[in-house]
């Protein structure tokens, strides 16, 4: 295989502004085409596409004949409800697939597309990104350094402000954008927590009608090693973080998702007031000092959040047959078994 030819199924703004650009820099791949809908494919500018990213080939269906012909790979970047049906259909037809998260709707469909793929000996990724941004690696090897000592415990949480982009999609999902968003941070507790088990899980009610979403969502996991870890999502707030904290035994390490800055809370010793003014000092600075180092290319779109490396170990798992390492299906179906928890403790949400 000369180049993994590869098209993008669903042609929505998380295609075309992570997994298209993350593709464009993958030495090995030559990105084919699109697949979209007859209702959005139309309003796609596929010229503005074609410049930036060498497209030849549009279309609607995966059965279209150049898909079968000239394609060895699909990434799909659809809503989560459509993954289950797009990947048989792209197993059958003998594709390769990238999928985004969450992989699936309920652990029943994760199991049937991993032994759709086994059987067909095709490799199936999942698109867990924000593992490989620029401030979560940085915690994890500020962590095997020693630099914040043992890890103690491991808190992630989400504060949502409905008034920022989102997609059109998410309401009726069965825990509305909780759904949609709650992957990122599963799976870094899961990696974080070898063999963590989930050991509580509280789902708040829904906000309207019309949007599963829920105004809280909690839950607790036990790692092998008996580390504590807790992931906390509010979808009421009026500020929009994604915050993931390692406790450790000489400081804390803090991880800020969406300016992918990460920085150390010292140990405060006896908490007198120069060590809180310590702490203070250390908040600020490492918060500010990472902003600058990232701000600009958080204002210009250009922060990648992990997605080149998430499409570099899936070109090397197709091309040379290396792992899916932190990708694989059944990391997604682990990160699904927890959703589905959770789908069963909503009062307003049928067994899943």
């Amino acid at each position: 295989m000369a180049k993994l030819r590869v098209a993008f199924v669903g042609g929505g703004w998380v295609s075309c502004n992570r997994h298209m650009p993350a593709a464009l820099k993958q030495p090995e791949m030559e990105l084919v085409g699109v697949i979209s809908t007859e209702r959005r494919l139309p309003e796609l500018d596929q010229a503005a596409l074609t410049a930036k990213f060498g497209f030849r080939r549009y279309g609607t269906a995966l059965s279209e004949s150049w898909v079968r012909d000239e394609v060895d790979a699909l990434v799909i970047g659809t809503p989560p409800d459509s993954h289950h049906a797009l990947v048989l259909e792209g197993l059958g037809l003998g594709k390769h697939l990238l999928v985004e998260k969450p992989f699936a709707m309920n652990v029943a469909q994760a199991d049937a597309m991993i032994a759709a793929a086994q059987a067909a000996d095709l490799r199936l990724g999942l698109i867990h990104n924000l593992q490989f941004a620029g401030a979560p690696s940085k915690a994890r090897q500020m962590l095997a350094s020693g630099q914040i000592g043992d890890l103690r415990g491991v808190l992630g949480f989400q504060s949502s402000n409905h008034k920022r982009r989102l997609p059109t999609w998410y309401k009726p999902l069965p825990l509305g954008l909780f759904t949609d968003e709650s992957p990122h941070l599963i799976y870094m507790l899961q990696a974080l927590l070898p063999g963590a088990q989930q050991m509580s899980a509280y789902v708040g009610p829904p906000l309207a009608p019309d949007d599963n979403t829920p105004h809280l969502v909690s839950t607790h996991f036990l790692s092998e090693d008996n580390i504590s870890g807790s992931l906390h999502m509010t979808f009421v707030g009026a500020v929009s973080e994604w915050l993931l904290l390692l406790f450790g035994s000489r400081g804390t390490a803090v991880v800020d998702f969406f300016r992918d800055v990460c920085f150390v809370l010292p140990d405060d010793n006896g908490h007198e007031s120069l060590d809180v003014l310590r702490t203070s000092i250390a908040g600020v600075s490492g918060h500010l000092l990472g902003v600058a180092a990232s701000g600009v290319k958080h204002v210009t779109n250009q922060l990648d959040y992990g997605n080149e490396e998430v499409l570099r170990r899936f070109t090397a798992a197709v091309v040379n047959g290396a792992p899916l390492a932190g990708i694989s299906a059944e990391d997604g179906r682990a990160v699904v078994e927890v959703m589905a928890t959770l789908n069963r403790a909503a009062p307003h949400v049928a067994d899943a």
